[in-house]
C-alpha cells in the first residue's frame, strides 16, 4: 500500500510507521468497505465517536478513499466540462483570484518561504480582488501555536504576522482584499481569538467575512470595483472541539452544514440582505464536507445544490477537506429573478499556504473569475485555473509551483 503521508522528521516518521502498522489490521478488514466515500459522515469532532475517529485516521494515514460512494457521483462529476481559459480575455470588467486554506504550519516563515511566489505571486495577486481563507485566529501579543507534524490530538491553532507576511507576498504583491475567518478553528483562542484577529485584519487593512465582534455588526461584507458589487459571506460547520459560545453565538458564522437536510435560514437571509443591498453576484465561502478523500459526500452535493437554488449563490469556494475536490457548474432558477442561471462550485479548493504531511494536501488549485457587466447584468465571462504543488527542497526552503 503506498504511502499517503510524508513525514518531515526523524520523529514523524516512527509515528506514522506505528501507526500504520496498527491500520495495516484495520486494512484487512474494511478496505473493500472504505475504499469508497460515505455518503453520510459528520466528520465534527465534537460529536464524533470513536469508530469515526478510527475511520478519520485510516483516510488520512492509511488509505483514503479513492472513490466516490457510488457509480453515478463519479459520472456526474466526470461529464462536468469546465471551458477553462488559458490567458486572461480582453472584455472583462472585473476580476477575483481565489485560493484555499492558508494554515500555520511551522515551515511558514519568512527565511524559508523566501521564495514561495516567485513563480505565481504576480498571476495569483493582480486580480482586481484576492480571497482565501484564513484558517488560524491571530493574536500578536501570544506566541504561535502550529500545526503539529504528526496530528493526535486536538489542535488551537495561533498564526503569527511573520506568517501573515509570507501568506500575504511579502508585500511584493497587494496581497488580500478579503479574508474568510469562519471556519473549524475559528474559536481555537475563544473569543479573544475572534476579535484579536478581526483587529489584526483592519490594521492590515483586510476585509473578512464570516465573524464579527459585535451582533449588531453584520459578517458579511460587500465590495465594489469597477462598477460590479460582490457579496461576500462565509460559514463553517463546525469549531472543532467547540461550540458556539453561550450568548455569543454571533461572533462565528456556524451551522451543521454536514448534517443532511440543514436548514440555510441564516444564509439565505443573509443572501437577500446582500442581494436588496444591490450587489451583481454573490460569493460564498463554504468550511464544509470530509477531509483527505477525492470526491465529496452525497450530503455536500445535496447541499451545494440547495445552496444554489434556495439562496441564489453565484459561487462557492469550497475548504476543509485540504485535498482538491471537483468543480462543477449548476444549473438552476434565481429564487431572486426567476430566471435560468448558472453557478459555479469547487467542493475544495485544498490547503493553499501550508505543508501537511498528507501528501495530496501539496497540490493547491487557484482560480481566478473574470466577470463582465453589459448594462445591468453581470456575467462571468471566463474562469482560469492553475494547478500548483508546494515543493521542499533540499535547503528546506518552500516554493509553490505549477504543475
Amino acid at each position: 500500500m503506498p504511502n499517503p503521508v510524508k513525514p518531515i522528521s526523524k520523529k514523524g516518521h516512527f509515528i506514522v510507521f506505528c501507526i500504520r502498522a496498527l491500520y495495516f489490521f484495520v486494512h484487512l478488514l474494511k478496505k473493500n468497505q472504505w475504499s469508497k466515500s460515505k455518503a453520510q459522515f459528520g466528520e465534527n469532532p465534537v460529536s464524533m465517536k470513536w469508530r469515526d475517529i478510527v475511520y478519520f485516521g485510516y483516510k488520512y494515514y492509511y488509505a483514503p478513499p479513492q472513490k466516490a460512494s457510488s457509480q453515478k457521483v463519479e459520472d456526474y462529476f466526470e461529464q462536468q466540462e469546465i471551458p477553462y481559459l488559458l490567458s486572461k480575455p480582453n472584455n472583462g470588467n472585473l476580476s477575483i483570484s481565489v485560493g484555499g486554506d492558508l494554515m500555520p504550519y511551522e515551515c511558514i516563515n519568512g527565511k524559508q518561504c523566501k521564495n514561495l511566489w516567485d513563480e505565481v505571486g504576480e498571476w495569483f495577486f493582480d486580480a482586481d480582488i484576492v480571497t482565501a481563507n484564513l484558517e488560524t485566529p491571530i493574536i500578536e501579543k501570544k506566541p504561535a501555536s502550529l500545526v503539529p507534524e504528526v496530528m493526535l490530538s486536538d489542535m488551537n491553532f495561533n498564526g503569527s504576522k511573520e506568517q501573515f507576511d509570507v501568506f500575504s507576498g511579502f508585500g511584493k504583491y497587494k496581497g488580500f482584499d478579503v479574508l474568510s475567518t469562519a471556519n473549524n478553528h475559528s474559536l481555537d483562542m475563544g473569543e479573544e481569538g475572534v476579535l484579536e484577529t478581526i483587529d489584526f485584519l483592519k490594521k492590515e487593512g483586510v476585509s473578512f467575512v464570516g465573524t464579527t465582534s459585535n451582533k449588531n455588526v453584520k459578517t458579511y461584507k460587500i465590495i465594489e470595483k469597477n462598477g460590479v458589487k460582490i457579496g461576500f459571506l462565509a460559514f463553517t460547520y463546525s469549531m472543532n472541539q467547540y461550540l458556539p459560545i453561550e450568548g455569543k453565538e454571533y461572533l462565528v458564522n456556524y451551522l451543521p452544514l454536514n448534517e443532511p437536510n440543514c436548514d440555510l435560514g441564516e444564509i439565505k437571509q443573509q443572501c437577500e440582505e446582500l442581494k436588496e443591498s444591490g450587489v451583481d453576484i454573490l460569493f460564498l465561502h463554504l468550511h464544509q464536507g470530509n477531509a483527505y478523500q477525492k470526491y465529496p459526500c452525497d450530503h455536500s452535493i445535496d447541499l451545494y445544490h440547495r445552496l444554489f437554488e434556495e439562496c441564489g449563490i453565484d459561487i462557492i469556494a469550497g475548504g476543509h477537506p485540504h485535498n482538491v475536490q471537483p468543480t462543477e457548474i449548476y444549473n438552476f432558477t434565481c429564487p431572486y429573478s426567476q430566471k435560468k442561471k448558472s453557478g459555479f462550485a469547487i467542493y475544495s479548493m485544498g490547503d493553499f499556504i501550508a505543508y501537511d504531511i498528507f501528501k495530496d494536501c501539496q497540490k493547491p488549485v487557484m482560480l481566478k473569475f473574470h466577470f463582465e457587466k453589459n448594462g445591468v447584468e453581470v456575467n462571468l465571462i471566463g474562469l482560469e485555473r492553475k494547478d500548483g504543488v508546494l515543493v521542499l527542497d533540499k535547503e528546506g526552503n518552500l516554493r509553490l509551483r505549477y504543475f
